[in-house]
């Protein structure tokens, strides 16, 4: 009885300590979120169908982070682009942001939504056009670093590699930008392997060609597993943090449980407000700093909400932006 007891004991353990990992209450049994996988088995994935990836991509130039395939039911979620703005242009009702990311060029038009990072997720506010276009372009003339979440329907085919194109839906201001995403649907035409590496590969995307460098370890493949389904988005402010328990409460009431698999986004350099670990929220709280969390989950709980995250990243609010946010109601 007492080696039985011990086997499973042992199997939990080692279960708790893979790669991104957490229990799943549906299940009562730990599960895996991802896993890590070769760039064959990226080209393998993408040739039998269109994928969504999420692409991570170094600040400051075209070298991919992680490249992740998501499941298939994120094929008919918002496609997504963030990255930091170097420029808008507008004429009347429609006009570019030009990013950081390669120079990308985001066009909108009076179909456009535009919304402020108000640390309220879905359930934010609007800006008018001009509005959004006023405070992109005095944070640039102030010499700061604006930075923006574009989103659009997918397209009924994902759009061919060398198409810059990408007219917003919705264009929302975004404090943690400075870390360039691309969320977007491909196929094997994305990929191109390099015979004579480095880099072993690029994803071609909206024209950029995204650097692979598994080899190197600076860029990590991974496939979303099978079962890991309807994750729910979050983003608030945070209102404390239990270490201990590895809990964070947003202001909304919202509790993040941070698992044994969850991959906190970690910081990029000194200019970086990213935070790294619930220590580093919980000192920023402490000196009187707002600090935002953003990420997805599993929901465990309906009432009150309580989310085991599959990914999040923290970040410090400067204090402008703090200032520049409607009232609560």
């Amino acid at each position: 009885m007492a080696l039985g007891g011990s086997a499973a004991l042992l199997l939990t353990l080692l279960l708790a300590g893979c790669d991104r990992s957490s229990t799943d209450p549906r299940l009562g049994t730990p599960a895996q979120f991802s896993r890590s996988i070769s760039l064959p088995d990226l080209h393998t994935q993408l040739t039998s169908g269109p994928a969504r990836v999420d692409v991570r991509v170094m600040p400051g130039g075209l070298i991919a982070r992680r490249v992740e395939i998501k499941g298939a039911d994120e094929i008919t979620r918002p496609e997504e682009i963030r990255s930091r703005v170097t420029a808008i242009s507008v004429s009347g009702d429609q006009g570019t942001v030009t990013l950081a990311l390669g120079g990308l060029q985001i066009g909108f038009n009076a179909s456009t939504t535009f919304r402020p990072d108000d640390g309220k997720g879905e359930d934010g506010g609007s800006m008018a056009l001009a509005d959004f276009v006023a405070r992109i372009q005095a944070e640039l003339a102030a010499g700061g670093h604006p930075a923006v979440k574009a989103q659009r329907n997918p397209p009924t085919q994902p759009q061919a590699p060398g198409d810059a194109a990408f007219m917003s839906s919705r264009l929302k201001l975004d404090h943690e930008a400075d870390h360039p995403v691309i969320k977007l649907n491909i196929t094997a035409d994305n990929l191109i392997t390099n015979q004579t590496p480095p880099p072993d590969g690029w994803l071609k995307v909206l024209g950029l060609m995204i650097e692979l460098r598994v080899t190197t370890d600076d860029t990590k493949l991974r496939a979303e597993m099978p079962d890991v389904e309807d994750e729910h988005e979050f983003e608030g402010f945070v209102q404390s943090v239990d270490a201990t328990a590895g809990t964070v409460t947003l202001k909304s009431g919202t509790i993040i449980r941070i698992v044994a698999g969850t991959e906190i986004e970690g910081k990029e350099g000194e200019g970086d407000e990213h935070l790294a670990s619930l220590a580093d929220v919980q000192a920023a709280l402490t000196a009187g700093k707002t600090v935002k969390a953003e990420g997805e989950g599993l929901v465990t709980v309906a009432t009150p909400l309580t989310i085991d995250a599959i990914e999040i990243e923290f970040a410090v609010e400067e204090a402008e932006e703090v200032q520049a946010l409607p009232p609560t109601p």
